[in-house]
């Protein structure tokens, strides 16, 4: 019987993405978290701008890497770049199968910034891109660590936005929903209440496999160098849930009022855009 969430590497994988991907999390890093490495279910995940940018599994009887990226991304590095590499093209991606000294070439800082580049032109949300905005500006934090995204379980088909963890009073962390509105969403004035609460009650209802999973994933990304090392995280039970709004203050204003009108105990944190000359540097 599969487990409700698996979202860490088997062994076999995690040793070969430390052998062969050191150089894409040293370009994460450079990039301010502008990119992102998530982990999933035996698999990576690497996220531009918060759109994903590609698919990479591993294979440990062939060692050899399948990298399913799509068409329109791939497409931006050019038909001479991507003979180099072994790829078959489905209808909307192309796959590619490739050793672990290919993985360089094919994500090079040239390739990374072409596939980028048409990331910004054929996917660009304005929630999204406020969503990365929070990875990056919350990174090397060790009170509110966001360990995820886009989270999905084998029983729930919906997805939580950002899930963190965050340190309690007695040194230990809880899980954190973070459910990320624009001020101009409809879906702030009610439709967020009942995101926000089936998501914690998801948890609440199957906390020791949401704990068992996060918390290998955060050891693998401690050891990879994608999450702060020698900070020991022991999650337990209680589970909360905030909405962060950002901008849009006229509209968003409104919407809360509404929305703790209609749920008193809810947890709302709105990010405004408002220039405070005071702290000009």
């Amino acid at each position: 019987m599969k487990k409700v969430i698996s979202r860490y590497l088997s062994p076999g994988t995690y040793e070969a993405v430390k052998r062969d991907l050191g150089f894409l999390i040293e370009k994460i890093e450079q990039s301010g978290f502008e990119y992102g490495l998530q982990i999933r279910d035996d698999y990576l995940n690497l996220y531009y701008k918060g759109n994903s940018l590609g698919k990479i599994s591993y294979c440990k009887s062939k060692d050899l890497y399948e990298v399913r990226i799509h068409r329109k991304f791939a497409e931006g590095i050019g038909e001479a770049a991507l003979k180099r590499f072994k790829y078959s093209p489905e209808k909307e991606y192309f796959l590619f199968t490739i050793g672990g000294k290919q993985l360089h070439p094919l994500f090079s800082s040239r390739n990374l910034l072409l596939m980028g580049q048409r990331v910004k032109e054929v996917r660009f949300q304005e929630e999204i891109v406020f969503e990365q905005m929070l990875l990056t500006d919350n990174a090397d934090r060790d009170d509110l660590i966001i360990i995820d995204r886009q989270v999905v379980d084998r029983n729930s088909s919906t997805k939580m936005d950002l899930l963190a963890v965050k340190r309690n009073g007695a040194g230990h962390y809880q899980f954190c929903i973070l459910e990320v509105k624009l001020g101009n969403n409809v879906e702030l004035k009610e439709k967020v209440f009942s995101q926000l609460t089936g998501y914690i009650e998801r948890i609440e209802k199957n906390f020791d496999a949401y704990k068992e999973c996060y918390e290998k994933n955060i050891l693998q990304k401690q050891e990879l160098g994608l999450l702060q090392k020698g900070l020991k995280v022991n999650i337990v039970n209680g589970a909360i849930g905030v909405v962060v709004v950002g901008g849009y203050s006229g509209l968003a204003k409104k919407s809360i009022a509404e929305l703790k009108a209609r749920h008193p105990g809810i947890k709302v944190l709105h990010l405004r855009n408002e220039i405070d000359f005071s702290k000009v540097q």
